[in-house]
Parts: C-alpha cells; structure tokens; sequence
C-alpha cells in the first residue's frame, strides 16, 4: 500500500510505493515482443482489472459499456480499467502517523485510460479518437467528483519514448488540492478581485498574437509560455473561461484537433521526444475556479542541481522554441485540414 507522506515542514505530500521502476534510456522502436507483451493491447484485456467502462462502436453509435469479472469486451476504442500498480487506492488500511513525521493512507482511486487499441506514438493518435478520449475523459472526471473523499483529480499522460509504451492517461485522485493547482487558483482569484478580470482570459488575448504563439483554432490557443519551466514547453488554453466537464461536442472537437496538431508537431520538429502533458484545473468541488488549460512538458535535457535545489529553471528562450515548434505544428494544421 502507498503512503501519503507530508514534507518536514511544507504542506507538501509526496507518495511513497514499493513499486520499482525500471531504468530505461528510451527505446522508440515498436517491435512485435513489446507489443505482444503489452497489457493495454487488445488481445490481451485479461492482463488488466476488468474495464469500469469500455466504449463501442455498435451499430452505427457509440456505446459505454463495461467489463465483468469473467467477460472482456473486445471491440473497444478506449478503455479505462483500475491501474494495476495504483498509487492510491479506496481500500488502503495504512495508518495515519504524526510521529516522528507526518503520514497518512493514499486514500483515493488510479485509473488507466487506454487511449487507442493502437501500440504507437503518440503523435500517431488520430483526430477522432482523441475526441473518444476527451468524451470519456469527461465522463470519469465527471464519476470520480461525485465519490466520497474525492478533492482533486489529476489527469496526466508521461510519454517515455520506450518501445513498450502503449498510449494512455493517468486518472489519480487525492483527498487535498495539489499545492501547485491551490496557489494558482488563489492567484487568479486576487488576480480577478483586484483587476475584476481573469488572468488567463488577459494571457489568451495577449498570446493569440504574439512571437509565442503557436496554433489558433475557433476555441483554443496553443503558445510557448513566457516564461517556460522546460524548454519548448507549450500550453493549449481554451478562449473561453469554462469547465473540462463542460465542454460542447464542438469544444471536444476543437480541442482534439488542437491535440493532434501540437503533439505531432512537437514529434515532427523534435523527433520521438520523452514528454509530459498535464490538465490544469481547478476543483470541481470549490467555490473559487480557475481557467482549466494543458501544459506540455517535453523531456529534452535532464534537470540539474538548480533546478531540484531551488526550484529555478534554465531554459530556451520561448520565442526561439515557438519559431521552430509552430513551422512543424502549422505544417501539420494545413495537413489535416487539406491545405497540402
């Protein structure tokens, strides 16, 4: 069982596993063996928990289906299934301790989105089933507010580049607000009490023209923010102050077309590049809300000592990145809606 354990004298948590992680350099050959041991591939849907929803295409439709505990349904676009190594979980008896140091059980639920029956890139993921990723997505976040002692869900995908690495998102909820998600909400609450506007409303309009930008659909705004904790970093923020749960069918559209572009463009200029993509929301449960976004993290050099002692990032300059990540990303727009 995992532990949430409190820092020595922050209100920051970290969770401690007994999960070992194997060391890999990356490796983005896909070759039969890695497939064939995958446990996200269809073929091998035993290897996982039973699917708490699977959707179908039957008959002309889409359906949200599940797993029982002796069936496995076959002909899934996505998937989502309990994590087999959960950093949480609603069934955990660790005790709670303040001495010598703080701790408590990892209380909450880990789920695993299979984004795609497909074994591949990210980058590869098609237009459309992004957007059956974002409708299920929507849904589980959705369920997993309404569950007792439920605060915050986090969704997060870590691409690693390794031949084994089928396509997927984490669902991992916590008891508390990340202390990260609770300062950026507070700052955009003063932000608003004292301008009456939203902070992130101000940076779209700001972004949306300027040498940082990157892409621009009808909904969304992908740009290299000002000042980047990773090099090429790149957000894609909503025009419209809304809710990940409340997205239109439009809205889902746009934004997997806007996934789409961005991730493949970030391939296209960068080659099979290790990254890390976050959804930044608030808390469907408080009264003070913040402008959802993505963040995207590329893995392009490893962090140093200033980074992890003091918290400072060195870093390109966001506008040099956005000249060589917006080329590859808008060659990848006029492609996909036929341009060339």
């Amino acid at each position: 069982m995992a532990q949430l354990r409190r820092k020595y004298i922050s209100d920051e948590f970290v969770i401690v596993n007994n999960y070992e992680t194997d060391i890999n350099n990356g490796n983005s050959n896909q070759d039969g063996d890695s497939i064939s041991k995958c446990i996200y591939c269809p073929g091998n849907e035993h290897l996982t928990r039973p699917a708490v929803l699977a959707l179908v295409q039957r008959e002309g439709m889409m359906q949200r289906l599940a797993d029982s505990e002796d069936s496995y349904i076959g002909d899934w676009c996505v998937r989502v299934v309990e994590s087999n190594e959960p950093l949480c979980s609603i069934s955990n008896n660790e005790p709670y301790t303040s001495k010598p140091f703080s701790s408590e059980p990892a209380y909450g639920y880990h789920y695993i989105l299979v984004a795609t029956r497909e074994h591949c890139k990210p980058s590869s993921i098609s237009m459309e089933q992004w957007a059956n990723v974002l409708t299920v997505l929507q849904d589980r976040v959705k369920w997993l507010y309404a569950q007792k002692g439920v605060g915050y869900v986090a969704i997060y995908m870590d691409y690693n580049a390794r031949s084994d690495w089928h396509p997927h998102l984490n669902l991992l909820t916590l008891p508390f607000t990340p202390p990260s998600i609770e300062q950026e909400v507070d700052a955009a609450n003063d932000y608003f009490n004292d301008k009456g506007s939203c902070p992130f409303c101000n940076i779209v309009n700001v972004e949306a023209r300027s040498d940082r930008q990157l892409v621009v659909t009808d909904n969304f705004v992908s740009f290299c923010p000002w000042a980047p904790t990773h090099s090429y970093e790149f957000w894609i923020v909503p025009k419209k102050h809304t809710q990940l749960t409340r997205l239109t069918q439009k809205e889902i559209d746009d934004l997997a077309l806007m996934l789409k572009v961005t991730i493949a463009g970030l391939h296209s200029a960068l080659g099979s590049v290790r990254f890390g993509l976050v959804f930044r929301t608030s808390p469907e449960k408080s009264r003070k809300q913040m402008h959802w976004h993505i963040e995207v993290y590329p893995k392009v050099k490893e962090s140093n000592a200033l980074e992890y002692g003091y918290g400072i990032s060195s870093t390109l300059a966001p506008e040099k990145a956005a000249r060589r990540l917006g080329h590859a990303m808008r060659r990848e727009f006029a492609r996909l809606i036929g341009v060339i």
